[in-house]
């Protein structure tokens, strides 16, 4: 049976075939590029093994982009040509739930040979972004399995258009925000000092002894208290604070979701509001987890860095989930009370998770000096992990909400799945939106 569409669907179709093949080619000449230039780097002699590294890690990351974008170019070509999604894209297939329950085993194990290869330079330089990939992306599938399970996501073809959006476009449009925005931050600071400068001669001779050493080289000679004296003065711990776990969580809450507005006068429902609002958070954690990577430099960093990002993809997900419930009932029903909300929500445990990061990344360091041991440095982080289980059991909340709620009045032919949400464009939910 061939699927017809109207020429405004004709058009999104056309465009995601286009961003999607430009994206593909991208990120293969990236790996391309960068490739020549790390294998140039291994037959130099003069240049450490370590340094290989995060060239190496780009190479993965870029190659595995690329293939998330391929089913995004093959489903607009079968749409284009009147034809259902592939086969292998049918998620509710035996294999494809075999698959994801082995990953449960597959997980500890590549966190376990990971953090063995990130200690070993020869090894690391050419398999640890495989790792990485395994490490990252096992969390971010799971959550949201989890967080859609037997709900009723939408069509395939705009699952994978939010996603592929979400790796590739989005990331590039939240950094370059806050980079302008950062730098007015910057500005703004940098005029403070000058004010403080001009009323305080004597902080100017002190900043000019710690530049003078920095730039000597011996920016461990700093005089740690009078650093710490500065730091801990009330308005560079609010400024801390206040772009950390305010400007950036504002910010990067309100574009995660920002693939979702091409839904706007849809008739999305809550639920698919919902599950569209995961993908979002999916893509976005799944690449910036990547790319932090590429900042490890030990072992002991990298498993560190490893249950970190776990619970930073968890923390992008339940911001975006709860944008995109807000989004979809906002256009269907015209108040925003409930967006308002749910904004509030998103950037508050955002913002919380932040501020409780950096306690866990700076506190011991305070409290116990350099010598603070693994035990103490676990310590500060356990208010980190009690958010991060807080998050989860929301989103376990929200799917039993969303699972008891009558939904059958908006949604009539559709029948939810407990399978891995990627259902097969013959389905009924995807007939009903193609007519």
């Amino acid at each position: 049976m061939a699927l017809t569409e109207s020429p405004e669907k004709r058009w999104q179709t056309i465009l995601a075939l286009v961003l999607s093949a430009l994206g593909i080619v991208y990120f293969v000449i990236q790996a391309f590029g960068v490739g020549i230039i790390w294998l140039i780097s291994l037959f130099d002699t003069q240049t450490d093994m370590a340094v290989n590294i995060p060239n190496s890690l780009l190479v993965w990351a870029s190659l595995l982009s690329a293939m998330l974008l391929v089913p995004i170019l093959w489903l607009s070509i079968n749409r284009l040509r009147g034809k259902p999604a592939p086969a292998w894209l049918d998620g509710r297939r035996p294999w494809i739930r075999k698959g994801l329950l082995a990953t449960l085993l597959i997980w500890p194990v590549a966190i376990g040979l990971g953090w063995w290869v990130a200690g070993q330079p020869e090894w690391a330089t050419f398999i640890l972004g495989l790792f990485n990939i395994l490490a990252a992306g096992i969390p971010v599938i799971w959550v949201y399995y989890l967080a859609q399970r037997k709900l009723v996501p939408g069509a395939i073809e705009r699952k994978w258009q939010i996603f592929g959006f979400s790796l590739t476009a989005t990331p590039i449009l939240i950094v370059a925000t806050e980079l302008i925005v950062l730098a007015a931050v910057g500005l703004t600071a940098f005029a403070v000092v000058l004010f403080l400068i001009s009323i305080n001669p004597a902080l100017e001779q002190t900043l000019t002894d710690i530049v003078d050493q920095l730039s000597s080289g011996q920016g461990m000679e700093v005089d740690l208290q009078i650093l710490e004296s500065y730091l801990k003065q009330p308005l560079v711990i609010f400024g801390l604070l206040a772009v950390m776990s305010g400007i950036i969580p504002l910010i990067e809450e309100i574009l995660k979701p920002i693939a979702l507005w091409a839904l706007a006068g849809k008739g999305l429902t809550d639920q698919e509001g919902f599950v569209a609002g995961l993908l979002c958070g999916a893509g976005f954690a799944l690449l910036e987890n990547l790319l932090y990577f590429m900042n490890v430099g030990t072992a002991e960093e990298w498993l560190f860095m490893v249950i970190g990002r776990a619970g930073t993809g968890v923390l992008h997900m339940f911001g975006s989930a709860l944008m995109g419930w807000g989004l979809a009932r906002t256009w269907r029903e015209g108040k925003g009370a409930f967006l308002a909300l749910m904004t509030v929500l998103a950037v508050s445990f955002h913002g919380l998770w932040n501020g409780l990061a950096i306690l866990g990344g700076l506190g011991p360091e305070l409290v116990y000096g350099s010598t603070s041991t693994l035990g103490q440095r676990i310590l500060f982080y356990l208010p980190l992990f009690g958010l991060l289980i807080l998050q989860i059991t929301t989103l376990f909340l929200i799917n039993r909400y969303f699972r008891k709620a009558k939904t059958a009045s908006d949604n009539p032919s559709l029948t939810p799945s407990d399978e891995l949400d990627i259902p097969n464009s013959n389905s009924q939910e995807n007939l009903k939106e193609d007519l």
